[in-house]
């Protein structure tokens, strides 16, 4: 805790010492209760502010995932005694600077203009407080801090722009009755009689009813390059994880059964797509890896990726016909800086005359 004279302080301390000097230089005792009333007051709001702690404990209220790029208000309260001061939060986005704000009561809000994807910190604060004369001003550090998870952005996709003609296939019999793989058995008193196969209980002279199994979900892998060789610079890999969280929006929406995967290190957890805000707040923890991992792929697969590391190369060279391949940097294969699709013919390399 810092503590310094106000300006109501520094006239009061000054009127004591001018007046105590006047009384000894002219032996006149009515000076001195001036004297002592004004240095009074300055050594009373002394031991109020030391007497009366106020408190360090700042409660930080952020949404439990943030979307990049929308501004934001942070609810946040600091102790009581601080109210009617002034409070200046420090955070890790950059480049924000805060001035001295008024406090109008403990209760208020933290301003975040744009945030970026990533977990950022909240905190922490330094407020500041008079004593109840005026005389004294406290500043002090409070270290309470709190955590800002920034999703990605996620743009909405349309299912045929981003399954490849092997997926779409999938797509198309999930939930359909008539695909439905029919085995015959004997059949069992308490049996429906609309589950009679008639065809067969002419054939075995017995009756023979149908058990229908529903198809298996089909599954899409979606593969994210997440080694740092792979990017050009963290402006590049962020487009990349927007890429990510947008098709794994847009493929589970379909009622496939998604499998995610990274060229690096592990990050994402397995409940990833429990729900959106699972989603945003895996993909805001992802970070460029250095050490990769490589794994295959089988069957239809989303690929997401930059410049190419070495594994994601590997992928790319085993991909399954009807797979798609998003690019997301801006070298001539590409229109601008937007998210593409483009689609892949397994064993072929890929064609740079082809509209993105």
């Amino acid at each position: 805790m810092r503590l310094r004279l106000t300006v109501r302080g520094v006239a009061l301390a000054c009127a004591a010492i001018g007046l105590g000097v006047a009384a000894y230089w002219t032996l006149q005792g009515a000076f001195l209760v001036p004297a002592v009333l004004a240095g009074g007051i300055v050594v009373a709001g002394l031991l109020l502010l030391l007497l009366a702690p106020a408190g360090t404990e700042v409660v930080w209220r952020p949404p439990t995932v943030a979307v990049e790029g929308v501004d934001l208000d942070v609810p946040v309260r600091l102790p009581d005694a601080y109210a009617g001061g002034w409070w200046r939060p420090q955070t890790s986005l950059d480049p924000v600077t805060f001035s001295w704000d008024r406090l109008e009561s403990s209760a208020t809000h933290l301003r975040v203009y744009a945030p970026h994807r990533g977990v950022h910190r909240l905190g922490p604060v330094r407020a500041r407080r008079k004593d109840p004369l005026g005389a004294w001003l406290s500043t002090r550090r409070l270290e309470t801090l709190g955590e800002l998870v920034v999703g990605p952005r996620v743009t909405p996709l349309q299912a045929s722009a981003v399954l490849g003609h092997g997926i779409d296939a999938a797509v198309s019999r999930v939930g359909q009755g008539d695909l439905v793989d029919q085995l015959v058995r004997d059949y069992r008193p308490g049996d429906p009689v609309r589950r009679i196969h008639w065809r067969q209980t002419a054939r075995h002279g017995d009756l023979m009813v149908r058990q229908e199994q529903p198809p298996a979900t089909p599954r899409v892998v979606i593969v994210l390059d997440t080694l740092a060789d792979g990017w050009r610079d963290d402006d590049e890999f962020d487009e990349g994880v927007r890429a990510f969280a947008s098709l794994c929006m847009a493929v589970a929406s379909q009622g496939l059964q998604v499998e995610v995967q990274e060229t690096g290190v592990a990050q994402l957890g397995d409940g990833l797509l429990a729900s959106r805000t699972a989603l945003l707040d895996a993909c805001a923890r992802l970070e460029v890896a250095r050490m990769g991992v490589d794994r295959g792929t089988q069957g239809p697969t989303i690929v997401v990726a930059g410049l190419g590391s070495p594994p994601m190369q590997r992928i790319l060279a085993d991909l399954d016909p009807g797979s798609t391949v998003w690019s997301v940097t801006d070298d001539p294969r590409t229109v601008g800086r937007m998210v593409r699709h483009v689609r892949w013919n397994g064993g072929h390399p890929y064609d740079a005359r082809r509209p993105a």
